[in-house]
């Protein structure tokens, strides 16, 4: 298993490469509802995308994480599916959101406890994506970063049908 300082190392990681997303888009490319494609559904805007992403991050890390980190075991209907994002939010909301999520984040991994055990465990209601097995808080951490990863392509996706709507106009 990894230390907490890997993880937050990878967390970091992928998080820059998030922002470097994000940084370049305007309010109106955030806002608008791509067509679906194959690639993108067409459900999210970029903005929903985004603050799915921060949200994640801060419902897996209050209602999985940290109670298995301290020995609670959630009930079998909590799971890593949180709420549907908010549409229409500014940039900046996002990127505060994007900073609240991960200060608190790094405050939680820099503060491991060495004690911590990792036998309490929980599927997040997503068993069948790990093999079968559950995952203890420091694994649900370490997840996040593929988690948040995986939406970089869709990002991509969304961008370049956006930018081509904005170009066509």
């Amino acid at each position: 298993m990894s230390t907490p300082e890997a993880i937050l190392g990878e967390l970091e990681a992928v998080r820059a490469e998030t922002l470097r997303r994000l940084a370049p888009l305007t309010q109106a490319q955030l806002d608008q509802r791509p067509p679906a494609t194959p690639e993108n559904s067409g459900a999210w805007s970029l903005g929903e995308i985004f603050v799915h992403i921060a949200s994640d991050e801060i419902y897996l890390r209050e209602l999985i994480a940290r109670p298995l980190l301290e020995g609670i075991q959630p009930p079998e209907g909590v799971g890593f599916r949180p709420p549907p994002p908010v549409a229409g939010l500014p940039k900046d909301v996002i990127e505060f959101w994007f900073e609240r999520a991960r200060s608190v984040t790094r405050r939680l991994l820099r503060e491991w406890p060495a004690e911590a055990d990792g036998t309490t465990r929980h599927d997040g209601g997503l068993v069948a994506l790990f093999g079968g097995s559950s995952l203890n808080a420091l694994e649900w951490l370490e997840s996040f970063g593929g988690h948040e990863a995986f939406h970089h392509q869709q990002i991509d996706a969304v961008v370049q049908t956006v930018t081509d709507v904005e170009a066509e106009a």
